[in-house]
């Protein structure tokens, strides 16, 4: 019985470019079209020694080039050596409590991104205050003030 190959994901396909090597053509017909010019630039612009260089060719790379002329510019271009390079989050955008949120762009009488940017300017008493006027509860003021100090 013949041993089925594994798909390459996208951590293959960049490897094949920085630390393995690997030529354009020796990836089967599948993994070629799982290359993201997109994602790979992304990833490659995490490293510190790379990012200038990836934000120069950024320009050629998406858009103008295929993605198999992309893979040959970078499998060529950028040194042989493995590397980690640590994926940089996005600021989480449920920082504040849904309600906590609503009931300060009700008081401040703003919308509900303006009361997040109060929030992010008071501190715990004096948002304590603010519900305390609206008559919340004790575990109500716990829960919705979580994660402000």
């Amino acid at each position: 019985m013949a041993e089925e190959k594994k798909a390459a994901t996208i951590f293959d396909l960049i490897g094949g470019v920085t630390d393995k090597k690997r030529e354009w053509k020796k990836w089967s017909e599948t993994d070629q079209k799982k290359f993201s010019t997109f994602i790979v630039n992304r990833w490659l612009s995490m490293r510190m020694e790379l990012t200038e260089l990836i934000n120069e060719l950024q320009m050629y790379t998406i858009g103008q080039l295929r993605p198999q002329e992309t893979y040959k510019l970078y499998h060529d271009l950028l040194p042989t050596n493995k590397s980690f390079a640590k994926y940089i989050k996005g600021k989480s955008e449920n920082k504040y409590d849904k309600e906590l949120i609503t009931q300060f762009a009700e008081h401040y009488q703003t919308s509900c991104s303006e009361a997040a940017d109060y929030l992010d300017l008071m501190d715990r008493i004096q948002c304590e205050r603010i519900l305390t006027m609206y008559g919340y509860s004790e575990s109500d003021k716990k829960r919705m003030l979580k994660g402000i100090k």
